[in-house]
């Protein structure tokens, strides 16, 4: 049939993500190097229809820390479920990162990547490429569309 939806098709599996703006706050220009937020996203069939599900992480300004080894760690929390979050670690450099996609205190996966601030390259896009690969965790409450 024409309009039959293959479910096997690899395409309708995928996953998405979105490349965000640094975090700009007057008052903190310093914490530009983190996002102003993240956007995971991941293709599926419900109910013979192609369907996004996303889930959209926010700073948690307040959890900001200086660890032992000098590194700002900063972590954004799911919108739809506060047991995810997103654990986004800055090397003293600031060239050196980190993502940790836990559930509670279970870790999920984690993406690296090397920022060049200087050159203002595709580092950065790169960074959140590996980011959204991270996807979504299956029963993780998140936005149709």
């Amino acid at each position: 049939m024409e309009n039959e939806v293959d479910i096997n098709d690899p395409k309708l599996r995928g996953f998405i993500g979105f490349i965000p703006k640094p975090l700009e706050l007057v008052d903190n220009l310093e914490l530009s190097v983190f996002p102003l937020n993240v956007l995971i996203g991941r293709y599926t069939i419900r109910e013979g229809k192609q369907v996004l599900g996303s889930v959209f992480y926010e700073p948690d300004l307040p959890s900001l820390i200086l660890d032992n080894e000098g590194s700002l760690i900063l972590i954004y929390r799911s919108r739809y479920d506060s047991r995810y979050y997103l654990k986004f670690s800055l090397d003293k450099n600031c060239k050196n990162r980190k993502c940790e996609k836990y559930k509670n205190a279970e870790l999920l996966g984690s993406a690296h990547g090397v920022i060049d601030w200087e050159k203002k390259d595709e580092s950065w896009d790169n960074f959140f490429r590996h980011v959204a690969m991270l996807g979504l965790d299956n029963g993780e409450k998140c936005s149709f569309s």
